[in-house]
């Protein structure tokens, strides 16, 4: 660990300073920081440049003293943890700064009972282990048990945190997050929830609980932090100050997933806008390297700083940007007004993210627009035509999904969709009955819609994916069979909510075109009958034969 040379040289300078001392050793054995600290405690400096991989351990070791004699502290400890070094070792001398004892903390596996073991050597002078090879070792061990538990490296990797008020809330919310990140790509490797009146201000859960994150984080070989409440620009650069793992909330995830789905030229301009906008106040002027460009002696002042520069920059890509996207729209515009004065009704799908929309767009019109069971999987809008009886024809268009509290510098990227609904004659409202939430799904839909003016638009709510209800709610929905634990269960309380408040919501699986009759004749008794003084009962539209016509 240490020779009795180089230790002894430790504890006569604490002896005769008063003060802790420290070095950091490489495993070559190399001295690569030696730090003078208080009469209590050290501070360990950035270690960015020794970089960590997921699961692994940092290759340093710290060796110090105490001044009170006192034996590893919980400072000690978190350091070791949070920091993933080799081990952390103590050293006790006497008043002359000889040193009698010692004691050494390293990590264990992670599936281990306890987070830390400890050597045995405690004589500076009679040290029996190899520590070369016992600490690749348990770097090995370490590393092997982590991919074989948390599937290390499969994909990126992610601990999801969040706080609330309360718990409801917090299983709620936490679900969705982690349908976003596994839309992201991630892997996701562990869940943390504080359920608080209010959040921290500065690192939005307490700082004991988010260090349990972050060595929770080490632990399993995480790659990102994800947060469900959104960061501030002074909490992100908190968070991230705090640990060197990567912090993201949730409106990164959702920007990320936009720009991996974007395949318009429009929708790319959207997306890196709003990324745009979300890094401006997110700059900071962290990395001096650069810090004046120009100037200096006999200069004419200190010169711009590369985050003025950078800033510039920013606004100038904004800028540019934002005269593409008006270019777009004009054109946009043109091209509705065109296919307005065909005359073809419009009906728009609209509803929560992956609620099933495209997957109902293309049973309906069997065509092959991108869909999959994941949120955001298609963000551009998409036209289809179906054809009606008596030879009317009527556009159906399917929008990107909505999703609840959508911060305003993603709104950008729904502009072209919410333009779409407005000129609808019909919005189809697709709400997925399966989630525990689609309760939530539907009002935070509602509350888009009525945010855009568009409560005076005729809706039909469409309740999709009945097939995946378990038998005794299918029977509820569908055929009105009351369950004996209807007043039990929270879930069957929501379904009995939504069957009161919408009695003419058409239940279907988008999956099963024999179930979409309803929904096509009060779709056509909207466009065609409704208003125009005729009488006809709906079932009359239609024969037996009307599912193989569509």
């Amino acid at each position: 660990m240490i020779s009795p040379e180089f230790a002894r040289a430790l504890c006569e300078l604490t002896a005769e300073t008063g003060r802790q001392t420290a070095v950091l050793f490489d495993r070559t054995n190399m001295v690569q920081y030696v730090m003078i600290g208080g009469s209590s405690e050290i501070v360990i400096p950035v270690l960015s440049r020794y970089r960590i991989t997921p699961g692994g351990l940092r290759g340093l070791r710290l060796v110090h003293t105490h001044t009170g004699g006192e034996d590893l502290t919980d400072d000690d400890l978190t350091d070791l943890a949070l920091l993933r070094l080799d081990s952390v070792t103590v050293l006790h001398g006497d008043s002359r700064g000889i040193p009698m004892r010692m004691q050494t903390a390293h990590l264990l596996p992670p599936d281990s009972p306890q987070m830390f073991g400890f050597l045995e050597d405690t004589d500076p002078h009679r040290q029996n282990t190899d520590y070369g090879d016992f600490i690749s070792a348990l770097e090995k061990e370490i590393e092997d048990k982590t991919k074989a538990l948390f599937r290390v490296k499969n994909a990126h990797s992610a601990i999801l945190v969040g706080s609330y008020r309360r718990k409801h809330e917090a299983e709620e919310h936490m679900a969705e997050l982690k349908e976003l990140t596994e839309s992201a790509g991630m892997d996701v490797l562990d869940i943390h929830t504080q359920i608080k009146q209010q959040i921290h201000p500065k690192f939005v859960m307490g700082p004991g609980r988010l260090k349990e994150v972050v060595i929770r984080a080490l632990q399993t070989g995480a790659d990102f932090i994800v947060f469900d409440n959104p960061l501030s620009p002074a909490q992100s650069r908190a968070v991230s100050e705090f640990t060197e793992l990567k912090v993201l909330d949730r409106t990164q995830l959702i920007l990320d997933i936009f720009a991996r789905r974007a395949k318009s030229n429009e929708g790319k301009i959207r997306v890196e806008l709003a990324q745009l906008k979300y890094i401006l106040p997110r700059l900071s002027g962290r990395d001096d390297a650069l810090s004046r460009l120009t100037g200096g002696i006999g200069g004419r002042g200190p010169g711009e700083t590369k985050l003025e520069i950078d800033k510039r920059r920013i606004n100038d890509r904004i800028a540019f940007l934002s005269k593409k996207l008006e270019k777009i729209e004009q054109n946009r515009t043109i091209q509705r007004g065109r296919r307005n004065r065909g005359g073809l009704p419009i009906v728009s799908i609209v509803g929560y993210t992956n609620a099933g929309k495209s997957t109902l767009l293309n049973s309906l019109t069997q065509s092959e627009v991108y869909s999959d069971d994941l949120m955001f999987a298609t963000l551009d809008t998409s036209s289809k035509r179906i054809r009606f009886p008596e030879e009317r024809d009527v556009i159906i268009t399917d929008t990107v999904g909505f999703i609840r509290d959508l911060p305003d510098n993603l709104k950008g990227a729904f502009k072209s969709t919410l333009e779409e609904l407005s000129e609808a004659d019909l919005l189809v409202h697709v709400a997925d009955i399966s989630n525990h939430g689609f309760l939530n799904h539907i009002r935070s839909v509602e509350t888009v819609l009525a945010e855009l003016d568009l409560t005076d638009k005729k809706v039909i709510t469409v309740l999709n994916k009945t097939d995946l209800l378990p038998p005794e709610e299918a029977d509820f929905v569908l055929n009105n069979v009351l369950p004996d634990t209807m007043f039990a269960d929270a879930r069957l309380h929501s379904l009995m909510e939504v069957k009161n408040s919408k009695p003419d919501a058409v239940y279907i699986s988008a999956l099963d075109r024999k179930t979409f009759r309803l929904l096509l004749e009060r779709i056509r008794f909207t466009l065609f009958t409704e208003g125009k003084g005729r009488d006809i009962p709906v079932e009359s539209y239609f024969d037996d034969d009307t599912e193989a016509d569509y």
